[in-house]
């Protein structure tokens, strides 16, 4: 959405400028998640926004205090600082296809990613040249938490990624590439998001697919 929209979103929220914003998930709502962080670092916010390691539900099975209450909110004082190093637009992709030091990686499963299965609507295959690197691989099913730091590295160094790439994520529509984006810059890398993703990359016949 428009960035005075988000603003008007998140301020009723009661963020500001100065909020410290911690987003957490119900348990298996990664990727709707990681598409808030994203939004906050699109918005300026990134510095001081972190998602909760671990879900709701590992956060009670620690025991941790939990409350029905509904607080009041005051709305915060709110004017977002567009950033232009975390949205990537088409034209991006297309012209870092095939660039030295930008790794595009798509994060559907790896199925979708063959071509093996198609979403109803969508042709099948990948953005060419792209790595995969599945979204759902990135957390420890015991406990919701993250993996450890070594595992999510060598899953990136598998998808084709080198120390100092930028990489560009990218999915159906963006939402489980932010999940993709979030543990990226996590780990360091310089990372953007194709937002228009597969349903857009896939709309232009004259555009390399495999």
């Amino acid at each position: 959405p428009p960035m005075d929209k988000l603003a008007e979103v998140f301020s009723k929220l009661g963020v500001g400028n100065e909020s410290r914003v911690v987003v957490y998930r119900l348990k298996d709502w990664l990727t709707p998640t990681a598409r808030v962080i994203m939004t906050l670092d699109a918005m300026g916010l990134g510095k001081n926004a972190g998602m909760l390691d671990g879900s709701l539900a590992t956060w009670k099975e620690e025991g941790r205090a939990t409350s029905t209450d509904v607080p009041a909110v005051k709305p915060g004082k709110l004017t977002p600082c567009p950033q232009s190093d975390v949205i990537a637009d088409l034209n991006f992709v297309k012209a870092n296809l095939h660039q030295a030091g930008v790794r595009i990686l798509d994060a559907r499963d790896p199925k979708v990613y063959s071509g093996e299965i198609a979403r109803a609507g969508m042709v099948p295959g990948h953005i060419q040249g792209a790595g995969n690197l599945y979204y759902d691989s990135l957390l420890d099913e015991k406990t919701g938490k993250m993996k450890p730091v070594e595992e999510l590295q060598t899953k990136f160094r598998d998808a084709g990624v080198k120390t100092g790439d930028r990489v560009v994520t990218y999915c159906f529509i963006g939402q489980q590439a932010s999940a993709l984006y979030l543990v990226s810059r996590y780990l360091g890398y310089d990372t953007r998001l194709y937002d228009g993703s597969w349903d857009e990359w896939s709309k232009h016949p004259e555009l390399p697919t495999e």
